[in-house]
């Protein structure tokens, strides 16, 4: 059975499901049956706005060269200008899907002036904007339904409302712990036919990896237990998050690794940092996940530079 590549075990929170991006079908199962108020294709989809007093979120669809991606655009509290980026991992990915199909636990019909502000939504600060690519939809979010953490909501531009799901707002509320990427990698375990590892200096090496999952020096046939318990730890590295701002004169590359399958094309790649003057957090990592430099966890990365004396 193939198994996702995925690094830092720590993390492994999300499930396959969640990976599928950009598709219609993202009814979840906990949806299933309940009243739908919109149905749209999620590649109509251009962004997500939550706003709050203490949270400003955007989950933006941005596109490059690989394809389609999400991106999140985070300010946390209303006084503050520093602004948080990172890409969108997969309980992100399944938010807006849900957001482009929105089913909700109850429909209440158009409000009354009375509903509306028993149900907290006349004075809502909270909001999830949700805009298609030839239009805009509104929900103002209120209490908490009785008797749960689910919320009442009314779209002003019909008047209607509705009991959605606390999971709905609940991720946007808290931001970048909630939807941040969280895997350096996406493509499968078995696809990786060979690596190629480079390091400052003109260090290189290429190895190829066989169907019992040994490595070995390309055209070789023989084991390199060395090589292997190193690339377990590069395996292993994960990522602590983002906001990462490494010093540019301080810092140092430690090490490259691409991945390519059995035609030579590239799968993907990690890139390791050490900033020299970092007091805490001195290690920086970078993947065609990512995009941008992240925080690496610092004692995996620490086990993978104790392990290159043993590769190189």
């Amino acid at each position: 059975m193939k198994t996702l590549k995925v690094h830092g075990a720590l993390f492994v929170v999300a499930v396959i499901g969640a990976l599928l991006t950009w598709t219609r079908d993202t009814t979840s199962e906990a949806d299933e049956g309940r009243p739908l108020v919109w149905e749209r294709d999620t590649t109509d989809v251009v962004s997500v706005h939550y706003r709050a007093p203490e949270m400003d979120v955007r989950i933006q669809r941005r596109t490059d060269d690989a394809g389609s991606f999400l991106w999140g655009i985070e300010i946390e509290g209303a006084e503050s200008t520093d602004t948080l980026e990172y890409p969108v991992g997969a309980p992100g990915t399944t938010l807006v899907g849900r957001l482009a199909n929105l089913r909700v636990i109850r429909d209440l019909g158009r409000l009354s002036p009375e509903m509306v502000e028993g149900f907290g939504l006349d004075d809502a600060t909270e909001t999830v904007e949700v805009e298609f690519v030839d239009e805009r939809r509104l929900l103002a979010v209120g209490d908490s339904a009785f008797g749960g953490q689910d919320r009442y909501a009314l779209e002003p531009a019909t008047g209607a409302g509705y009991v959605i799901a606390a999971d709905i707002t609940r991720p946007l509320s808290i931001g970048e712990g909630a939807l941040r990427e969280r895997w350096l990698h996406r493509f499968m375990d078995d696809e990786v036919a060979t690596v190629r590892i480079a390091v400052p200096g003109g260090g290189a090496r290429e190895m190829a990896r066989t169907e019992d999952g040994e490595w070995t020096e390309v055209d070789g046939d023989i084991p390199d237990p060395a090589f292997a318990n190193f690339m377990q730890r590069v395996d292993q590295l994960a990522i602590g998050g983002y906001g990462a701002e490494p010093g540019p004169l301080s810092t140092q590359s430690l090490l490259r690794v691409d991945y390519l399958d059995a035609a030579g094309e590239q799968l993907g790649f990690v890139e390791i940092f050490h900033d020299d003057l970092a007091e805490q957090d001195p290690y920086f990592i970078r993947s065609e996940t990512t995009r941008i430099v992240a925080f690496a966890v610092t004692s995996l990365a620490e086990r993978v530079r104790e392990g290159l004396g043993e590769v190189f």
